[in-house]
């Protein structure tokens, strides 16, 4: 998805963190925002990746840029945030998207439990509060999003501590939206199910895949396995002013799974 279905420079003059954007949803995203005229700067370790990402964005006339960091380095995101908008200008559009799956609830180790947190909600909490401040201190509003996952509200064998997190982000996005609302900051999630991913990768082949959303407790409605551009166009559509009135909310991209398919 190339952002022909919206205006090419909707976002023109917006600039985009994007966290977790060397692949999967978080490439996409990247893509898609820059499609759309934003300017993006990638939070990732994944340097190569982010290269590549930032590499097919400058292919197509736009602008990005890549910093390399572990987002559960903590004390280190203030800086990252400082550094790009220094090189890009004002952040205006904030998508805490990176993020990790974890074992088993009875087989999760304190370790696991904790970095998985760590990773999924205790960073989308310090870059929110570091962009926030910031879009407030701009006076010109912005868009914060997460990426929740449908595993918050299943009950499914997908890694305690990642559900926990998943779930965490929901309120986190409600209560930011109730404390940024009024500076004209809208925050949302979105709640994918299974998405073509890396991560998925390692757990299904396409079959498996192709088989998970058709029986079992990862099954959708439509009987379809999500693309990371199905995500994202969702997150596009949530930094355009015609989703202006949409915030504190959690838009499901899961083809149903939430509902349950029978």
């Amino acid at each position: 998805m190339d952002g022909a279905s919206y205006a090419p420079a909707a976002l023109a003059g917006r600039v985009a963190i994007v966290t977790g954007g060397a692949s999967g949803i978080g490439a996409a995203t990247a893509e898609v925002l820059a499609a759309l005229g934003a300017t993006i700067g990638i939070l990732d370790a994944n340097q190569t990746g982010a290269a590549g990402v930032c590499a097919r964005i400058h292919a197509r006339g736009g602008r990005a840029s890549s910093t390399a960091i572990d987002v559960s380095a903590l004390a280190d995101l203030e800086v990252a945030v400082e550094d790009i908008a220094r090189e890009l200008g004002p952040v205006t559009i904030l998508v805490n998207n990176a993020g990790m799956t974890g074992s088993n609830l009875l087989d999760c180790s304190l370790e696991s439990w904790e970095r998985v947190l760590r990773v999924n909600l205790t960073a989308p909490f310090v870059l929110t509060q570091t962009v926030g401040r910031r879009m407030i201190a701009g006076d010109a509003g912005g868009s914060i999003i997460n990426v929740s996952s449908s595993s918050a509200f299943r009950a499914v064998s997908s890694g305690g501590a990642y559900g926990v997190s998943k779930a965490g982000l929901g309120a986190l996005t409600r209560g930011a939206a109730a404390e940024l609302g009024p500076y004209g900051i809208n925050v949302n999630a979105v709640a994918p199910g299974l998405t073509r991913t890396a991560i998925t990768a390692r757990a299904f082949d396409d079959a498996g895949l192709d088989t998970a959303v058709h029986t079992g407790p990862l099954a959708n409605l439509l009987g379809r396995v999500s693309e990371p551009e199905d995500v994202a166009n969702v997150i596009a559509f949530l930094c355009l002013p015609a989703s202006r009135q949409i915030t504190g909310q959690v838009l499901h991209t899961s083809a149903g799974a939430v509902v349950g398919a029978g």
